[in-house]
């Protein structure tokens, strides 16, 4: 049986404690704030995140550090690993799958490596993560484990539902009348970010949530989601009473979905500011 290393990146959503329960590797997302390096989940937590949101703070971020991903390609491969399955969020949001390509060249992994750039971020991430490692100890092969979780990343759709648009437009995730809408004419955005579309892409506009509530229970039903086949994550960075409001309306027009409620990773909030999103992801 092949022995094969199931690598993420911390925007999965995954501590470095479950990492080590699971037996899985993540590389950290770097935040930058106010000119300072941090590693996401290591060194920064969301609490710190929010503090710095709340107090106007300069939040960036970039991709995992090159040297960090290389001597991680390294050790896996002494460490006898036959293949090394590295999920990334999605490459439209950060360089991520960049990092670990280039990663893999400089350690000699090439011939040993599937990098899948799954195109979304957090619940998704973290679902094939946990599929993938479930797979490998049962055996399955690489192409297997691949298959899965690439059907994981395409049937994915991520639900963006901001408290405002300061982050996301200083970060350059969202412009034009988008922002405009957002900003100046205070109506509440619905964005998605979608397998097949690069982008964040405005999906619905309204004065209420109970309006975008809706369009997203609806696009659910119409893309075939349902109890039985997928689970509902829904990352938040506070935004806590939109949150509770919007599972209750999952509860009464779709009730038996088993929810999971994350919170937003550093290197995620760090973009969209207060929010939070709804992932329904194939339970696998």
């Amino acid at each position: 049986m092949s022995k094969i290393a199931i690598v993420t990146d911390s925007n999965s959503t995954i501590s470095p404690s479950l990492a080590k329960e699971l037996g899985v590797f993540v590389a950290p997302i770097q935040v930058n704030l106010e000119g300072k390096e941090y590693r996401d989940m290591i060194d920064i937590q969301p609490a710190d995140v929010v503090d710095a949101l709340k107090t106007h703070k300069s939040i960036k971020t970039s991709q995992p550090n090159i040297g960090f991903v290389e001597e991680l390609f390294t050790q896996l491969k002494s460490e006898g690993y036959d293949h090394i399955i590295a999920i990334s969020l999605s490459s439209v949001l950060s360089g991520t799958y960049q990092t670990f390509c280039l990663g893999a060249a400089n350690a000699e992994v090439e011939n040993m490596i599937t990098i899948i750039d799954t195109m979304t971020t957090c619940g998704p991430c973290k679902q094939a993560v946990l599929v993938a490692k479930k797979m490998v100890d049962e055996g399955k092969s690489v192409e297997e484990i691949v298959n899965i979780v690439t059907i994981i990343a395409k049937d994915s759709k991520t639900y963006i539902l901001p408290d405002n648009l300061e982050q996301l437009i200083h970060g350059g995730r969202v412009k034009g009348a988008t922002a405009l809408l957002g900003t100046l004419l205070k109506i509440k955005l619905l964005l998605a970010l979608d397998y097949a579309v690069p982008s964040i892409e405005k999906m619905d506009t309204s004065r209420t949530d109970v309006k975008l509530f809706q369009a997203v229970v609806d696009d659910m039903k119409a893309r075939g989601n349902s109890p039985k086949t997928h689970k509902v994550f829904v990352p938040s960075c506070e935004s806590f009473d939109r949150v509770e409001a919007f599972k209750n309306y999952l509860n009464e027009k779709a009730p038996g979905y088993e929810i999971e409620q994350i919170v937003l990773p550093a290197g995620i909030a760090g973009h969209t500011g207060f929010a939070f999103g709804v992932q329904p992801v194939l339970k696998g």
